[in-house]
């Protein structure tokens, strides 16, 4: 029995194929010609046509089926029926995997040598993660430019820039349990030791821009901390150097795949999973994949530096756009207000089509509401330490970059005694 849905898919697919002969070149029989670069060509052309009819028509079934099937790429404009990643999981070639990998090690100072652990994560991902994939996917037009630049000016691996996809997930706003927060995950000690400003008002460690250009400074220390193994390196990212330390010293081996088995279960399959981003990315249509929820790519984007404080509102008012994405392009600002008259102005991230009109409308715009917008004063995000066996008050002041005489009276302390457990704040200074 056919199905409503597979009636609708039958029809559609019909009308394409009807489409390709008419179009199609006759050989001498009159017979026509379906060479595979005419079905692409007449592919990539039904790209943009072919969706806007379907959606026109309203044809809510047959834009679930293709939703399902990963039919459409919203990023690429290669609209096909394509065979799923979980399908295609079922009898990957892996000698086909594995001789990519060897082409792409060739191309990159990152170890991207081919590994079972490896083969098992490209598995894994095609069968368990193809929806996550695709959302990556598409969002890698917006951040993947800027990572790059970042990379290449720190002469850093461009891979490196698929850590965010395993880290955050490419959102600025994740926060794992820990408290690591941002694209690249940095826990608030991290953070501070890389010159990245934390208070009630911004936290870089959720802008783009800034924490790319602190990851590139960290991951070159790590980088020299382990001479240049970018195995141990990356695990030292995700574990710290202490868990990879002790891993090494158990293992007896500065061999990364005779080290794992020594890590935390999370970080043994880091690498692995990193190296099986490179491959996914690289061969989407072989692994399946198809883009969905595209953020703006950066080329479309430019940044106005602001010398006033101004609410998200206001921006929004001003160049006519939804709070939303004022909100979604600018991350950092943890109180929906670009503080400007700190610290000599703070950055505004808007699409650049709008600039010129946003420009034009902002003093109106400062004018709404006025009495709304608050005074800014930088003060220091307060952390709260529990002592941990072997700490002193010394190593605690110069992790967290303050003096001994702060901590002490942050804390009422009267000496220096202070015991496991203990619960210590701090008032780290913002710049």
């Amino acid at each position: 029995m056919t199905t409503s849905k597979g009636r609708t898919t039958l029809l559609v697919w019909a009308g394409l194929l009807l489409g390709l002969l008419v179009t199609a070149p006759l050989d001498s029989t009159g017979t026509p010609l379906l060479s595979q670069d005419s079905v692409a060509v007449a592919a990539d052309s039904t790209a943009h046509t072919a969706p806007i009819l379907l959606a026109d028509r309203a044809d809510s079934l047959w834009l679930e089926w293709c939703a399902e099937a990963h039919c459409l790429s919203t990023d690429s404009a290669v609209w096909y029926a394509g065979t799923s990643s979980k399908s295609l999981s079922r009898a990957l070639d892996t000698a086909a995997v594995v001789q990519a990998l060897i082409d792409l090690n060739g191309r990159t100072p990152l170890d991207l040598s081919p590994n079972g652990a490896v083969l098992d994560r490209v598995i894994f991902m095609m069968r368990n993660r193809p929806r996550f994939l695709g959302k990556m996917m598409g969002r890698s037009a917006h951040y993947f430019p800027l990572f790059e630049e970042a990379l290449d000016r720190h002469n850093l691996p461009l891979e490196l820039k698929y850590l965010p996809v395993l880290e955050s997930g490419l959102n600025p706003l994740a926060r794992s349990g820990a408290g690591a927060t941002g694209l690249w995950q940095f826990m608030y000690a991290t953070g501070r030791s890389q010159k990245l400003n934390i208070n009630s008002w911004v936290d870089e460690r959720r802008d783009p821009q800034s924490s790319t250009e602190a990851a590139c400074r960290f991951l070159k220390r790590l980088r020299d901390m382990y001479d240049g193994d970018w195995h141990l390196a990356l695990a030292a990212y995700n574990a710290g150097p202490g868990n990879v330390n002790k891993a090494i010293r158990r293992s007896g081996s500065r061999d990364f795949w005779k080290v794992r088995r020594f890590l935390p279960r999370e970080t043994a399959k880091y690498v692995p999973s990193l190296i099986a981003l490179v491959y996914l990315f690289e061969h989407p249509v072989d692994a399946g994949l198809v883009p969905s929820q595209p953020l703006a790519p950066r080329f479309t984007l430019d940044t106005v530096m602001l010398r006033r404080n101004v609410r998200f509102d206001q921006a929004a008012r001003a160049m006519g756009r939804p709070v939303s994405e004022v909100a979604q392009l600018n991350p950092q600002y943890r109180k929906d207000v670009i503080p400007g008259e700190v610290d000599g102005g703070w950055p505004l991230v808007l699409s650049v089509d709008v600039v010129g009109s946003f420009l034009e409308a902002l003093p109106e715009a400062l004018e709404w509401e006025a009495e709304k917008t608050p005074e800014v004063s930088f003060e220091p995000e307060v952390t709260v330490y529990r002592v941990r066996s072997g700490d002193v008050l010394g190593t605690i002041a110069e992790k967290y970059g303050v003096s001994i005489r702060d901590l002490r009276s942050w804390n009422a302390l009267r000496g220096d005694m202070i015991r496991v457990g203990q619960k210590l704040y701090i008032h780290a200074d913002p710049r």
